[in-house]
């Protein structure tokens, strides 16, 4: 075993020059030298299809991410977020989605998505009103109530009584 040892770790490590010292290793460069070219070309060949199928791909997806965006925009429904809010939530669905789904799926999960988010930002434009308008809330509490709007303020602080002043 020991005299075969070399000539074993040659083949082993591919190490040619090592194997030009024995006779019993015959080597046929040429067929070699074909087989790596040939697979060579195997790997360019598959690298460019992969190449070709990823930029498909991404045309693809950027298809249908501009004919969405084209006609959920259209649809003029979504008056509480920008057009800038849309893309970006389109964009998102078509990035996380896979191509295979089918177009009107797509359209269906974007505009559901937008409606959450146009009710949302609705919702919070009827808070910050809320917030800046105190007084306007007071004055319509009181009208509600039958009362002038001077006795609520005065009950709530916003104004003094005049015979306190003086």
């Amino acid at each position: 075993m020991k005299i075969i040892q070399p000539m074993l770790n040659a083949i082993r490590n591919n190490d040619f020059a090592a194997m030009y010292k024995y006779e019993d290793i015959m080597i046929n460069l040429d067929e070699l030298m074909m087989n790596h070219k040939r697979n060579t070309q195997y790997e360019g060949k598959i690298k460019a299809a992969m190449k070709e199928r990823q930029d498909s791909l991404e045309f693809k997806r950027q298809d249908m991410f501009e004919n969405l965006v084209v006609e959920v925009t259209t649809l003029g429904i979504f008056d509480a977020i920008s057009a800038k809010e849309i893309s970006k939530v389109i964009n998102k669905i078509v990035q996380t989605n896979t191509i295979e789904l089918e177009y009107n799926a797509l359209k269906l999960q974007v505009i559901q998505m937008l409606l959450e988010l146009n009710q949302r930002e609705k919702n919070k434009e009827v808070v910050k009103l809320n917030k800046i308008l105190p007084l306007l809330d007071l004055r319509n509490g009181a009208l509600k109530q039958k009362k002038h709007p001077y006795e609520s303020l005065l009950d709530k602080g916003y104004i003094k009584n005049y015979s306190e002043i003086l």
